[in-house]
């Protein structure tokens, strides 16, 4: 894992949980603008995935267990879809925040698999 880049997305998610959040208080459904921040937190996801298999491939190791950190790896790049997915089809004023939970969990996950990747 790259502190630089984990620290990175998790302020990032945690701006885009605070963006859904400012639509939800502003009674906006899901619309462009929060698909595509999910478009693009789901890019900076793929990038540290990349970036941890790659590192694996070439012989680094998981302090705390392999199986939970690839348990993490593959969760984080589900959760925003599903999140998008579901606040796009919430069509009232809870899907902007279907979406935040979504970023909250995707940033969570980065921590933990900090975490687990340190020992």
């Amino acid at each position: 894992m790259v502190d630089t880049l984990a620290v990175t997305l998790i302020v990032g998610m945690l701006v885009l949980a605070g963006l859904s959040l400012v639509m939800t208080a502003l009674d906006r459904r899901v619309g462009r603008l929060l698909l595509a921040a999910a478009v693009l937190g789901e890019a900076g996801l793929l990038v540290q995935v990349v970036w941890a298999v790659v590192r694996l491939a070439g012989g680094a190791r998981s302090d705390g267990g392999m199986a939970i950190f690839i348990g993490y790896l593959a969760g984080s790049l589900v959760i925003l879809p599903i999140a998008a997915a579901w606040g796009l089809a919430e069509r009232t004023r809870w899907g902007p925040a279907v979406v935040a939970a979504g970023f909250l969990v995707s940033a969570v996950l980065i921590v933990r698999m900090q975490q687990v990747w340190h020992g």
